[in-house]
């Protein structure tokens, strides 16, 4: 009996040990990222960032310090690359994350923040508003998407209505069916 225990036991150790699998957490300037992660996410995700931050900057980027704390774990590793990524593009210095703003996929430019630029374009709109119309809006598909680059290098909101307004004219309504471009 005691035989068939200590097989089973070293039965039940074998086959955990292997289901572990080497992984980590991840620590980018003292500040640690949720979750664990591969060891080959890491190596992508630094990679990529280091990468796009040399491109962002045009040459060497001072890329913030990364550590890795290693692990074995039963649960596989579900932290993806992007993740590091993200963290380190927002860590170092002369890149920041902004808002692209696209008309049609058309890239126009980024601001720093879309609802400001939304609301400037709102006032835009009803501050042209004919006597007549009900309501205006753009004649275009207006779309953003979040996009880090180098500090300082954002469109001013009042550039990039205008901007948009003369990719995307805006078109005025009776609510009845006439319609008019500005």
């Amino acid at each position: 009996m005691g035989r068939k225990l200590l097989l089973l036991t070293l039965a039940l150790v074998f086959a955990a040990a292997a289901n572990m699998s080497l992984c980590c957490t991840v620590t980018v300037e003292g500040r640690e990222l949720e979750g664990v992660y591969p060891l080959s996410a890491v190596d992508r995700g630094w990679a990529a960032a280091s990468a796009a931050a040399e491109e962002i900057l045009s040459g060497p980027a001072g890329l913030p310090e990364l550590e890795k704390s290693y692990r074995l774990s039963l649960r596989p590793a579900r932290g993806e690359s992007a993740g590091i990524s993200s963290a380190v593009l927002e860590s170092t210095p002369g890149v920041e994350l902004n808002q692209g703003v696209y008309v049609n996929s058309v890239y126009l430019g980024s601001v720093e923040q879309r609802e400001e630029l939304l609301g400037e374009l709102r006032q835009f709109i009803t501050g042209q508003l004919p006597s007549w119309a009900q309501w205006g809006y753009l004649s275009q598909e207006l779309s953003f998407r979040e996009q880090y680059g180098s500090a300082g290098s954002t469109t001013p909101v009042e550039d990039m209505v205008l901007l948009i307004s003369g990719m995307a004219p805006v078109m005025y309504s009776d609510g009845e069916g006439y319609v008019a471009m500005a």
